[in-house]
């Protein structure tokens, strides 16, 4: 790659950088349907036309989004090397905590949908996945879907339990189910 295409490609990954920040301090201050391409171009300080150049749509910034915070929890994830069930979710609410902000603003503006999605994808070549017998997919599946329930009750909740009690919180609900077994 030349110098000048590798500047090129710098600039694309800045501008869609811009315009992902812009998303996500636009999301604080207004509801999502009103936010505008012209409001997100202003807030990244880039054109309509720089905009359009990328995307299509304020959806596609926002998957964009959603996809990059998901791909830097599976990293968080896979730096720690957890060994069991539990140190996943620790190291999951960790992660949350320290992205409440944007994490608020989906739930605020009705998005945690897409933030589940892009989730359960992503999930699939995850450690989790690979903690689980993978001729048992239901078992992944029924651990997924509770550690992301407890993230939405942790949220309606306030969000104030640290991840270490999260964690917890976990380990006592496999306790009690193994109990009612």
């Amino acid at each position: 790659m030349t110098d000048k295409s590798t500047r090129r490609v710098q600039q694309v990954d800045q501008s869609l950088a811009w315009f992902q920040q812009a998303l996500v301090q636009l999301l604080e201050q207004e509801p999502y349907p009103k936010i505008t391409v012209s409001a997100l171009a202003t807030r990244a300080g880039l054109s309509r036309r720089t905009f359009y150049r990328h995307y299509e749509s304020i959806d596609q910034v926002l998957n964009q989004l959603i996809a990059a915070e998901v791909a830097q929890l599976f990293k968080r994830i896979q730096k720690a090397r957890p060994q069991h069930f539990q140190e996943v979710v620790e190291v999951y609410f960790d992660y949350w905590q320290a992205h409440l902000g944007f994490l608020r603003s989906l739930a605020t503006n009705h998005l945690l949908p897409q933030l589940l999605t892009a989730l359960t994808q992503a999930t699939h070549d995850s450690l989790l996945a690979k903690m689980f017998p993978q001729t048992e997919p239901y078992i992944y599946a029924f651990a997924a879907g509770g550690v992301w329930n407890l993230m939405v009750a942790w949220l309606q909740n306030g969000a104030t339990d640290t991840p270490e009690v999260m964690a917890q919180k976990a380990r006592l609900v496999a306790k009690h189910l193994v109990a009612i077994m």
